[in-house]
């Protein structure tokens, strides 16, 4: 009795195994859960003293405070942070499922800080038309790579790079001309986006809630997109369309769709996502750009939000809250004695094996079905396989042979 309990525990735990919601749970905390070892492991080497403490506070965040009001005053503020990544995650994803690899994402975003900021400081537009307008600048932004793949078979991955670069000292040469109106010279940095300003996002109460002023519309826009997006990938024919034409276009076409269109479409789509973290992260007063030498990390992090996420639009809301709460943990290392390089370090190494997700996903899938057609006898054994080969062998010998005859 015992025995068949046994049996159909491990039978119901194969089948869960090869369920794909399954897969992703167990990937994604194993990557990230190597991360945090491995971060581990770098502090150790640092200062062994403090390696233990200085993992766990950045594991900890927010729950380090003792009182339970603080806790919950800078939980609202991971949440605000959340929204920006959920976004440039779900540029990822959309143009990943699609087939294509929107690593301009930074730049798209860096677009929608220019929009966003010249919109609300210069032009005194309402927080909805600077939304508008900085998802369309990163649509454009994001077309561009588009097309250039579609009509003229450049990577996409190669324009992104470039217009990420272009993007950024183009938006630092054009806040710099402009000081008065958006660049503030004493600061060097944007003028700050408040309440008093019909840009700000409206807060619905939120801020009173967390006690955070920043707290408010943004993280509710943020996981309503992400919804959206899961309809239209796997509940809409345009969606099917997209979908089809990233596996293989030239099917698509012979199909009857549009796969140069569908194409430029997504990264359009794509663009405008990314875009959309630069108002949700600016318009509540979250931060003020600098000039920056180098792109903001925003859209990298967004693609191991995305692949930690299993590639889901409802995954990539957890996951990119995951990846905040790991960051904003690891700066307050700093107080053990750690420069902010290592903390810098620590996040970036449990970030970056969060993007190994599909990998190990991968594998698991092979090596369960590799056992599944094992145990069904559906590969050959070890004697057809020779016979097989021993065939192979004599009848390329036999071609051999004919050919030095004629």
């Amino acid at each position: 009795m015992e025995q068949s309990k046994k049996m159909t525990f491990g039978q119901w735990a194969k089948r869960m195994m090869k369920k794909n919601s399954t897969q992703t749970i167990i990937t994604s905390i194993g990557c990230a859960v190597v991360g945090l070892l491995v971060g581990f492991v770098i502090l150790l080497c640092i200062n062994p003293n403090n390696a233990f403490q200085g993992i766990l506070q950045t594991i900890q965040n927010f729950f380090a405070f003792k009182k339970a009001a603080t806790q919950f005053k800078y939980f609202g503020l991971t949440l605000a942070k959340t929204a920006p990544l959920i976004c440039t995650s779900l540029a990822i994803l959309f143009a990943y499922k699609t087939g294509l690899f929107n690593i301009g994402a930074s730049g798209q975003y860096v677009i929608g800080v220019l929009i966003t900021c010249f919109a609300a400081l210069a032009w005194r537009l309402p927080w909805y038309l600077c939304i508008l307008l900085a998802m369309t600048g990163g649509a454009i932004w994001g077309g561009i790579s588009g097309l250039l793949k579609a009509y003229f078979n450049v990577n996409e991955v190669i324009s992104g790079i470039m217009l990420n670069w272009i993007a950024l000292y183009l938006t630092n040469a054009l806040f710099q001309a402009n000081a008065g109106s958006v660049w503030d010279l004493m600061l060097a940095k944007t003028y700050k986006i408040d309440s008093s300003l019909p840009g700000f996002l409206p807060t619905l109460g939120l801020d009173e809630l967390f006690k955070q002023p920043a707290c408010g519309l943004g993280m509710i826009i943020a996981p309503v997109v992400a919804i959206i997006i899961f309809i239209i990938l796997n509940k809409t024919t345009f969606g099917y369309e997209l979908k089809a034409t990233g596996h293989n276009r030239f099917a698509a076409e012979y199909a009857g769709m549009k796969g140069k269109r569908n194409t430029v479409i997504t990264m359009c789509i794509s663009g405008a996502l990314a875009a959309l973290a630069a108002p949700l992260f600016y318009l509540n007063g979250l931060s003020q750009w600098e000039v920056q030498a180098t792109v903001p990390a925003l859209g990298f992090d967004g693609i191991s939000a995305s692949f930690l996420g299993g590639l889901s639009p409802i995954g990539s809301i957890f996951s990119a809250y995951f990846i905040t709460h790991i960051i904003d943990g690891g700066s307050t290392i700093t107080s053990l004695g750690y420069s902010p390089q290592t903390a810098q370090v620590i996040t970036s190494f449990i970030i970056y094996l969060c993007a190994f997700v599909p990998f190990v996903k991968s594998y698991i899938d092979r090596r369960f079905n590799i056992k599944e057609m094992l145990l069904t006898d559906s590969l050959p054994t070890r004697e057809e396989t020779q016979q097989m080969n021993s065939h192979v062998k004599k009848r390329d010998k036999r071609k051999k042979e004919q050919k030095e005859d004629k």
